[in-house]
């Protein structure tokens, strides 16, 4: 198979040096070779060696660092702005890709041009996981059910309707993007005010692009008790209750980019409009001597859109013609 396109792999990472490095060997296996991986280190203490890196990966890695740690989304907005691909996937420093992740995303994007975004699904494993999968899988099936995709080649292709099955639940699995460039940049990236932004970060894609699911695992969920992001010393209590107000921060934080947009797009349908006005009016000029009724017609529209004193001129001289 010849590797064409590169793929950028994000790891954020803080504080798990045996997770991460079981990451980097997952890496290191891939039945697809042309690959870059970029670890953002969050403030880990001790700081991450980039020779223990290497020692699995080669140059092939590149290894930021901040000296203090600044969350999750902050983490991997600045590896997707550091990604040299054409291609950019995170994966948790906790989690793994299987074998033939990247050559699955290379042939997924090769073969279907009009993808912006590939959602991986993952298989949990660990000391808790199953439990974990069987919530997980009722909760993708209830998602699959009302979006109603379309099944090809192993892959889901969603249409409008994944956006309403998004916003009450958000799968693990659509938590998990590989995506092209230009949809990192039209996205805006992660929310880093709240805690769910991946969540967030769905359902904002499933709005603006074209969208697609691995039908088969292709990330591995671990399951565990030292989530990256959560403090320590929490109890359940505490723990739900801090779930449901970042559920609550980013659903603000997505009411508040959707308004945004609306009042954009506002604007652009304004400038849009004057300049059909314009369209118009120049049509109903240049008719005026060749063809009245139609002439009249495109002043009228044109007067609709945006009425100004040279609709008048432009009548009088439709009523009144020069002999």
């Amino acid at each position: 198979m010849e590797s064409v396109i590169l793929i950028s792999i994000v790891i954020p990472a803080h504080n798990r040096p045996a997770f991460l490095l079981e990451a980097i060997n997952s890496i290191a296996v891939q039945t697809y070779s042309n690959f870059e991986v970029i670890v953002i280190d969050d403030g880990s203490v001790p700081c991450i060696l980039l020779s223990e890196l290497e020692r699995v990966l080669g140059q092939r890695v590149t290894l930021y660092r901040n000296d203090f740690a600044l969350g999750v989304p902050k983490a991997k907005n600045a590896g997707v702005k550091a990604a040299k691909g054409e291609i950019t996937l995170i994966l948790d420093d906790d989690d793994l890709l299987m074998p033939n992740t990247l050559e699955r995303i290379f042939w997924a994007f090769s073969n279907y041009p009009n993808i912006d975004c590939l959602f991986l699904r993952v298989q949990p494993f660990g000391p808790y996981a199953d439990s974990v999968a069987e919530s997980s899988n009722f909760s993708l099936c209830d998602v699959i059910n009302k979006s109603n995709p379309e099944e090809q080649d192993k892959l889901y292709f969603f249409s409008g309707n994944l956006f309403d099955a998004l916003i009450t639940t958000v799968p693990i699995d659509f938590q998990r993007p590989a995506a092209r460039r230009g949809f990192w940049n039209i996205t805006g990236g992660f929310d880093e005010n709240c805690l769910y932004s991946e969540s967030a970060w769905a359902i904002h894609a499933s709005c603006i692009g074209t969208l697609a699911l691995t039908k088969e695992p292709a990330t591995q969920w671990r399951i565990h008790d030292n989530n990256f992001g959560w403090p320590p010393n929490l109890n359940l209590d505490q723990i739900r209750q801090r779930q449901m107000n970042n559920e609550i921060t980013a659903t603000q934080q997505l009411l508040r980019t959707f308004k945004s947009q609306k009042e954009a797009w506002k604007v652009r349908i304004k400038k849009m409009e004057l300049n059909f006005s314009d369209q118009l009016f120049s049509k109903a000029y240049y008719l005026r001597d060749k063809n009245r009724y139609e002439g009249i017609r495109a002043l009228l529209s044109s007067f609709i859109l945006q009425p100004k004193a040279k609709h008048l001129k432009l009548t009088i001289s439709y009523l009144f013609p020069l002999q």
